[in-house]
């Protein structure tokens, strides 16, 4: 192996780098550097740094900053520098009398962040999106639930008020029976009368026709009545059945919102760790 450079730490990091290529299992990319270029650049497989032996160090860059600075430097290193975004860990390396000779750096490769920050990001609006659908959904159902209650409360009531109208039939056919019997007595009345209650005997007649009518409308109106109290109660029924549907609906769509919220906590999580790689 040829020899690199006069300090000993920047020789040792030279001699140590093939056993530190297999140790990050190619996932890294390694350099040294002196004050101003490149003295070795080993390339991983999946980082290539375009940089090269002797070429200069480039400002802006985590190195540069790091041998001006004399400070340890890890920072995301854009694509534009050289040409792959990579996140570099740039050492500083001084000599005897704490002059900054050169530096080591490692490069690792932000594709694997990126992408998972991707994936992160794309799961976590994917999530908003399931939740505000959810959501909706929710306040839907709600707004279905509270409208069939008030439609269940004006089925009542309109149940209620077709009870109220027997009294009202029975008021009816009692005077309808009443009329009959004013009738037949009048029809008595005026045979009894003879020629002189013809007239009157008409009056009867018609007064007991009305009767029969009355009480023939009454039997209609009755029917009439039973049957609409009968839809009225399956309508209240299959109202009722509804709204339970819908109430277990609405309270298994709160359950989904809430598993959604977890995932996009977790989501969020994920975000922060994929920033940490």
């Amino acid at each position: 192996m040829l020899k690199i450079s006069e300090n000993e730490v920047l020789e040792a990091f030279n001699t140590a780098l093939p056993y530190l290529m297999v140790l990050f299992d190619d996932e890294a990319s390694f350099a040294i550097t002196d004050e101003d270029k490149y003295l070795l650049v080993e390339n991983c497989s999946n980082l290539h740094i375009k940089a090269k032996e002797g070429d200069i160090i480039p400002k802006g860059g985590a190195i540069h900053k790091a041998i001006t600075s004399g400070k340890t430097i890890i920072m995301d290193v854009p694509k534009e520098v050289y040409g792959v975004p990579f996140k570099s860990y740039a050492i500083p390396i001084k000599n005897d009398n704490n002059k900054v000779v050169g530096s080591i750096v490692v490069g690792k490769s932000l594709e694997k962040r990126n992408q998972v920050l991707s994936t992160s990001e794309a799961l976590a609006a994917s999530l908003e999106q399931i939740s505000a659908s959810i959501q909706s959904l929710t306040e839907g159902v709600q707004n279905v639930v509270n409208s069939n209650n008030e439609i269940l409360s004006e089925v009542k009531v309109a149940k209620e008020s077709t009870k109220g109208t027997d009294d009202i039939l029975k008021f009816v056919e009692n005077v309808s029976h009443q009329t009959n019997l004013l009738g037949i007595n009048a029809a008595i009345e005026a045979a009894r009368a003879g020629d002189l209650g013809k007239g009157f005997g008409v009056v009867a007649q018609e007064i007991r026709k009305l009767s029969a009518s009355s009480s023939e409308s009454i039997k209609k109106i009755n029917g009439v009545l039973t049957k609409i109290e009968g839809s009225v109660g399956k309508i209240s029924t299959k109202v009722s059945d509804t709204s339970t549907i819908f109430e277990s609906q609405a309270t298994a769509f709160e359950e989904i919102s809430a598993s959604i919220q977890e995932l996009s906590a977790n989501a969020n999580i994920l975000d922060q760790l994929a920033r940490k790689l």
